[in-house]
Parts: C-alpha cells; sequence; structure tokens
C-alpha cells in the first residue's frame, strides 16, 4: 500500500508538472537555461549604480523587471574577459515585441558617460567590457513575461545574461505629459566632406535622437553678439515641405518656430503654414534667452507684438534667472510676470534662482495669469540636474522635481555644446557636461551619434514624470504626492540609493497597471 501511494504521489506531481509547463511554454530560442547558475565573470545591475564600483557586488547574470508598454529601460553589463580581442553579440528574444540596443560605455575626459552604439561586435578595454543593454517595450507588446539572453561570443568563449521583462497592462502615452524642450547647436557637428543635404540630414539625426527620448527637440542659433535666440524645431526651412510632416509627429510636446530671419510676409505665410497643419497649438517663440536689462525686456515686447499681429494665440516662451538688473524693477525676479505679461505667455525660471527653495516656486505659479504656464530649466551645476558632477539619482529627479513643483515645461539650452568636435573639447568656461549629453560617433569610432549615460537617466526621470501623472489620474495628486515623498521630499531632500528609486517605479507600474 505504501509503495503504490507513493507511486500515486509522484505521478500526481508529475502530471501537475506537465500541466504547468502546457500553461506557460518557453519561447523557441528564447530559454536560458544553460546559463550557469552561479555567474563568475559577469557584472549585471541596474542602470543606476555606479559602473565603476561593479567590483564591491556579487557576480550576477540575471535580472529581473516590470516595464510598461512604450518604455525603454536598461541595464549595466560589466564582463571581465580572457581576452582584449572582441566579442561578437548575440540577443535570442522576441523582436517583434521589444527591441534591443547594445551599447558600449566609453569615457571622455576621464569620465564614463558616453554610449557608443554597437552592431554586433563589442571591444573590451583591457580585458573589461562596459556595456549599457537597453530594452525598448513596443506599443503592441503582449502583456506577459518575455526572457531576453544576450550572449558575448569570442571563440569557444561565451559570457552570457538573462533578462526577464515583465510587460504589463499600460503604456506610457505617445506624447509625453510635460513639454520638455532641449537645444541642439546646429552648427556643432563634424561636417566634412557632406553636401548641404548631408548637412541637413546629419543635423536631423539628432532631431530624431532626441525624440526617442521624450524631448521636443529644436536648434538654436544666438544672433549678433546679442542673447536673441533663432529657434526652430524642424532640420528643414519652414517652406520646406518635409517640416510640416516632420512637426507632426506626435511625439513632439511642443515645438520652436523662427522668426528673426523671417520678413513680415514669410513670418504670416509660416504661421498659416502652422495653423492650417494644426501645429499653432504647440507652437512657441523663444526669442530671447535670459533678458536682464530693461531695454532687452522691451525688445521682447516688441518682436512679440510683431508675432501676435498675425497670430494673437501665438506662445512666446523668455528664460530668466534673475529680474531686470536697472531700472525702477531692479533685482525683482518676480518683475518679470508684470513686465513682460501680454507678451510672454510661458515664462521659465532657471532653478538657479530658485535654489533649493519651494516657495519661490509657488510665488512664481501665483503670478501667472490665464493662459500663461510656469517652465524650469537647470544649467551651471544646480541639482538635481545634468552636469557630470550631478549623481544618478539627480539625473532621475530634475523631472521628480517638476512633477512636485508643476511646471509645465522643463528646458534644457544644448545638448551639445563643446568647444570644439574636432577635436572634441568641452568648453571652460562652464561646468563640466554642462550643455554636453550627447557626442559625435566619429570621436568614438562610430559612424552614429553617441548619447551620455547621464541623458539615459534623465528619460527614465521622464517615463516616470509620466507615470506619476497616470497614477494621480487614478488615485489624485495628495496620494502620489505621498508616495513620491518616499523618496523625494524636496530640491535639497531626495533619496541618494538606487533601491529606494527603483522602488517608486515598482509602485507606479503597479499602480498604473490594469
Amino acid at each position: 500500500m505504501k509503495s503504490s501511494h507513493l507511486l500515486y504521489i509522484i505521478l500526481l506531481i508529475t502530471l501537475l508538472s506537465t500541466a504547468c509547463k502546457d500553461k506557460e511554454p518557453e519561447t523557441p530560442g528564447n530559454s536560458g537555461d544553460d546559463i550557469p547558475a552561479i555567474a563568475t565573470n559577469t557584472w549585471l545591475f541596474n542602470s543606476l549604480d555606479d559602473m565603476e564600483n561593479y567590483t564591491t557586488t556579487t557576480p550576477e547574470n540575471r535580472y529581473d523587471m516590470d516595464v510598461v508598454r512604450n518604455e525603454y529601460e536598461s541595464v549595466q553589463l560589466v564582463i571581465q574577459t580572457d581576452s582584449k580581442k572582441s566579442l561578437t553579440i548575440e540577443r535570442s528574444g522576441d523582436a517583434d515585441a521589444i527591441e534591443f540596443q547594445c551599447r558600449k560605455v566609453a569615457a571622455f575626459n576621464g569620465k564614463y558617460d558616453v554610449l557608443v552604439p554597437c552592431d554586433n561586435e563589442i571591444e573590451p578595454e583591457g580585458k573589461i567590457v562596459r556595456a549599457w543593454l537597453t530594452f525598448k517595450i513596443k506599443p503592441n507588446a503582449e502583456t506577459k513575461r518575455y526572457k531576453e539572453v544576450i550572449r558575448f561570443k569570442e571563440g569557444s568563449q561565451e559570457y552570457a545574461v538573462a533578462i526577464s521583462l515583465n510587460v504589463v497592462d499600460a503604456s506610457l502615452p505617445e506624447t509625453p505629459s510635460i513639454a520638455s524642450v532641449f537645444g541642439i547647436n546646429p552648427q556643432n557637428f563634424i561636417f566634412s566632406g557632406l553636401s548641404e543635404e548631408g548637412k541637413t540630414e546629419k543635423r536631423k539625426e539628432a532631431s530624431d535622437l532626441l525624440l526617442e527620448y521624450r524631448i521636443s527637440p529644436y536648434f538654436s542659433t544666438w544672433l549678433s553678439g546679442t542673447m536673441k535666440t533663432e529657434c526652430f524645431s524642424s532640420p528643414y526651412d519652414w517652406n520646406d515641405d518635409r517640416t510640416w510632416s516632420y512637426l507632426a509627429d506626435k511625439r513632439f510636446n511642443r515645438i520652436a518656430l523662427p522668426s528673426h530671419g523671417l520678413s513680415d510676409e514669410e513670418l504670416q505665410a509660416m504661421l498659416n503654414k502652422a495653423r492650417e497643419n494644426g501645429l499653432l497649438e504647440k507652437a512657441y517663440f523663444y526669442l530671447w534667452d535670459e533678458p536682464t536689462k530693461t531695454a532687452e525686456y522691451e525688445e521682447i515686447r516688441s518682436m512679440a507684438d510683431r508675432i501676435h499681429q498675425y497670430a494673437p494665440e501665438a506662445k512666446v516662451l523668455t528664460t530668466f534667472y534673475c529680474g531686470p538688473t536697472d531700472g525702477e524693477y531692479k533685482d525683482d525676479l518676480l518683475a518679470t510676470f508684470d513686465l513682460l505679461n501680454g507678451a510672454t505667455s510661458l515664462f521659465c525660471t532657471s532653478v538657479w534662482a530658485l535654489q533649493g527653495s519651494e516657495t519661490w516656486a509657488d510665488r512664481c505659479k501665483d503670478k501667472l495669469r490665464p493662459g500663461q504656464e510656469w517652465w524650469s530649466y537647470v544649467c551651471m551645476s544646480i541639482t538635481p540636474g545634468l552636469a557630470s558632477n550631478s549623481t544618478a539619482i539627480e539625473n532621475r529627479a530634475t523631472m521628480w522635481r517638476c512633477y512636485k513643483e508643476q511646471t509645465s515645461g522643463f528646458l534644457y539650452w544644448v545638448v551639445n555644446g563643446f568647444a570644439s568636435v574636432y577635436p572634441l573639447r568641452p568648453r571652460s568656461d562652464l561646468p563640466e557636461g554642462d550643455g554636453v549629453l550627447i557626442y559625435p560617433g566619429e570621436s568614438f569610432d562610430s559612424d552614429k551619434l553617441c548619447t551620455s549615460i547621464r541623458l539615459e537617466r534623465w528619460r527614465d526621470g521622464a517615463e516616470e514624470y509620466d507615470m506619476l501623472m497616470m497614477y494621480e489620474k487614478k488615485v489624485g495628486r495628495e496620494a502620489t504626492l505621498s508616495l513620491l515623498n518616499n523618496v523625494y521630499k524636496g530640491p535639497t531632500n531626495y533619496t541618494n540609493q538606487s533601491k529606494y528609486a527603483l522602488a517608486l517605479r515598482k509602485n507606479l507600474i503597479e499602480g498604473i497597471s490594469e
């Protein structure tokens, strides 16, 4: 009896096991069961921790995360190789649901910040591979768990990692919830040997790239030795038909339009084009950067009046870090809202002016009239910010701050603000990394533009901004702020530990999933 009873139990366990396997079959070619259970020479970890501290942690070759559709999520990988030879890259996964990109982490000015696209192979530095693995969850991805296996091979030697991606029933909006507008210097590229059309395509490559980062890009040129700026979100001329189809991309939250270089007739024609294409509502004019003199305020009003003559509803954006430095309202930051009332509708305040005070943010918002918006921007090593001295969590926290302080837009002055691109040199008059979020691929043996780790971490924050807005719609702002408060209490008081930042993301995903 005992033996027959035991046999029955074994049979039952076998049947249950088989049923479970039939219920959740493995995706063909996607098992990863041959990956060693214990890693010895690979370190796979989250996108926030410092890659250079990998030796202080235990080797790991598996990673698990929850993701939503239309999201990018990355992990870092370090491999200690047996040789200095290049490794081929093989990916096993569901390419119809998830896009994959491997990039080599390279150094600039002594800091590992540059992400160099890899096609099919990656070259170690010495005997160390530093890689950034990114997964984009496509809008059509099914709600289920996917397993990605990435193999790095050299001869008979193989290093493999497995990443489990649990796609929940939620999607980030195609159009970002906040207007994140980043400038591009149209001249700061390596143009050698290119035709004029080739130069245009080079610029378009940068614009296309930023759109993938939940950014509404614009090309910016300072005019006549002043802070007067000509900004335009299209890589093509305003009267090129390609402009209007390009600007119709739903990933644009806002679009910058030019005015200084246009005659009155051209300005009117361009505004009509924008109106006809249903884009005037998204449009803004960035006419002057950081006015300081009373005369500059008057000039902004004059330039705005010219635009409003043909489009009274057109929006004008003005950035500022102080009030006038002369005249009746000398050193009065909030006077800017009164002096430019009727001319400017998008008031963009430097967080340098706000410092760590949320009271100042409230005072700025209190100055708004109907139809006006309050934006913010970072530069000059402000924290949380994006300069090289900022931490990984600070890069992310720039957008936590935007949510808590309820800014309608976030501006960054330029992503390729080098002193020289050939040879590649940063500007000596700025904090390291300020104005540098992308790199020319030519400087890193690539035919593609390279992004920065800081930009990757900023995008994670931008995605969390959208998640916070989605969470707020379900539970209200008070409950959302309570959740955010676990990691971010204010601009001088936020977590410095990745585990808490990652916990926020996990809680948001759980909260917004259906």
